[in-house]
């Protein structure tokens, strides 16, 4: 697994900005982010194969357009991670708090029957070991049994 793209967001309302490297501090999470320092929730983390459907099928939910994630990871397999993985990025570690986004119930989606996929899809963590994290950098799962996540995804 490797990390595919980083997003911030500097400011309430502002632009969602692709950068190639940055900080991740413990108890915050990206540094800079407008979502840091949210207790369990201070990383979102998403697939590549997440991050292209929402790219390209046009979600009319409320979150598809809104929700962007600090962290695409290629070959994520979220059904194979549990909340208290640890992973490692690069030399940071981080840990899995939540699994899932919660809907709202307005949403159109919900309304009419369908599963939006940031429902089961999505990952937030916490920041175990701060550092700088890049694009590029090799992403694996530590102090857990190997899932089986290679390539893919």
């Amino acid at each position: 697994m490797k990390v595919l793209s980083l997003f911030i967001k500097r400011e309430k309302g502002g632009k969602v900005e692709k950068i190639k490297a940055g900080h991740l501090k413990e108890g915050y999470g990206l540094v800079g982010d407008v979502n840091g320092g949210r207790a369990c929730k201070e990383l979102s983390i998403a697939s590549h194969r997440i991050r292209k459907y929402l790219d390209e099928e046009n979600i009319k939910g409320i979150c598809g357009h809104r929700f962007y994630e600090n962290i695409t990871i290629e070959g994520l397999k979220v059904a194979k991670l549990k909340i208290g993985d640890r992973i490692t990025i690069g030399n940071t570690i981080i840990e899995i708090t939540s699994i899932g986004k919660g809907c709202f119930p307005e949403c159109k989606l919900l309304i009419s029957g369908k599963i939006c996929p940031l429902s089961k899809e999505v990952l937030f963590a916490k920041v175990i070991r701060g550092g700088v994290i890049r694009v590029g950098d090799r992403v694996k799962l530590v102090n857990a049994p190997d899932y089986g996540m290679g390539s893919g995804g």
